[in-house]
């Protein structure tokens, strides 16, 4: 049985074949269909798998893009970096190398410039040509070439910090997350960390930063995309605005929940109940988290009062 989400491949592929071998039978399978209201299920006579399953997607004209290493890196990067099981993309690149020069490989121009000297020379000369050549000689005959190598790239390497407890995280490594989130090289003025359980669970870490963007209020109206959904680690959107009101569209973050289902879409995001239940808790954690801060200021400048008076 699949789900919504395994055929939503059809969007980008003519043709899914799905190869398979269990521990409990003998003989490997595939399942193969063309999106249309037929499938086969037939004998792989292909390469064995030993256990586990292979996809082999056969895309579309228009859809070639999904070829290209750094289109499906970005897709992985932005849906599926804090997943739990690893994923892997052979990846290629070029690296330089040295290797030693073979006797056919050094150039004519050394020879060239022995056969042109003059026969009158200094035997100081002379002596500081044989010990320069002797140094050459003694020296490693490489050169640097390159070559391309391909491997297999680990690129969900990052960790869901929201799903560890808050008093083993450092502050470094909150800014550090910050930091990878909002692609934002300063630091964060302060953050909040929580979890919610009951009727409801979800885990979010919020942010405020330290500096106002500078296009804060020109796009007051438009849909923001600082907090970002993720539902069992896979994100879902950042493009929504039912969890915050407009007022705290500044803060930044992210919210995981066990609530929703994987395949929610946008529409049903409107309406669901359970996110309208998210959204007023995170508001008062954004709130309270706000005051906090205020509360901070205002006990700083009874300090410093308190400090004048005795002065």
């Amino acid at each position: 049985q699949f789900g919504v989400g395994f055929y939503s491949v059809y969007l980008v592929a003519d043709n899914v074949a799905v190869h398979s071998k269990s521990n409990e039978d003998d003989k490997q399978w595939v399942w193969e269909s063309t999106a249309d209201s037929t499938f086969s299920v037939y004998e792989d006579k292909g390469e064995e798998l030993g256990r586990g399953t292979k996809i082999v997607l056969t895309l579309k004209e228009d859809c070639l893009e999904f070829l290209e290493e750094e289109r499906l890196k970005g897709l992985i990067k932005r849906y599926s970096e804090f997943i739990n099981f690893p994923i892997y993309l052979y990846t290629t690149k070029e690296e330089e190398e040295e290797v030693p020069i073979e006797e056919g490989d050094e150039d004519d121009e050394e020879g060239e410039d022995e056969e042109d000297e003059e026969e009158g020379e200094d035997e100081e000369e002379d002596e500081e040509e044989i010990e320069d050549a002797e140094e050459e000689d003694d020296a490693p005959k490489t050169k640097k070439v390159k070559k391309t190598v391909s491997d297999w790239e680990l690129v969900n390497d990052a960790k869901a910090l929201w799903t560890r407890n808050p008093s083993d995280i450092t502050d470094d490594e909150y800014k550090s997350f910050y930091q990878s989130l909002t692609k934002d090289v300063g630091e964060p003025l302060t953050h909040t960390h929580f979890s919610a359980e009951g009727e409801v669970e979800f885990k979010s870490i919020l942010y405020i930063p330290k500096e106002a963007p500078y296009d804060l209020y020109n796009d007051y109206y438009k849909k923001q995309s600082n907090l970002k959904l993720y539902v069992r680690r896979v994100m879902i959107t950042d493009e929504f605005d039912e969890l915050l009101p407009r007022y705290l569209g500044f803060i930044k973050g992210v919210v995981d929940s066990d609530s929703l289902p994987l395949n929610v879409s946008r529409e049903m995001l409107q309406q669901n109940k359970v996110l309208k239940v998210i959204g007023k808790k995170m508001t008062r954690k954004a709130l309270a988290m706000i005051k906090a801060l205020a509360d901070a200021d205002k006990k700083d400048d009874e300090d410093e009062d308190e400090d004048e008076d005795e002065d």
